[in-house]
């Protein structure tokens, strides 16, 4: 999951022949994280001329991803249970 921080004013709607006002946004992976953490930059995207010409891109907000892992929550939960078994298991001095 990507928790994106975007300006709105910074955001490049086009007006679609329907009648609809579109935004294209693209989110892409930095390089190196910044001094806040941040692993994305987004920024409008741009037509094949733009990008033929090299136009400069228009920079709207950055983000962070966030990784949630419900295998580390089993885990979490299996390890506790032994654990408890096993304290229960030394503490009684039953041969079974």
């Amino acid at each position: 999951m990507i928790v994106l921080n975007i300006k709105k004013e910074d955001i490049k709607f086009t007006k679609h022949k329907n009648g609809n006002h579109y935004a294209t946004i693209v989110v892409e992976k930095r390089k190196e994280i910044d001094k806040y953490d941040n692993t994305h930059t987004v920024y409008n995207g741009q037509t094949s001329q733009q990008r033929a010409e090299k136009a400069k891109k228009e920079y709207c907000g950055n983000g962070k991803e966030y990784v949630w892992s419900p295998e580390a929550k089993n885990e979490f939960k299996t390890t506790n249970v032994n654990d408890i078994q096993n304290a229960q298991e030394s503490e009684d001095d039953l041969p079974f």
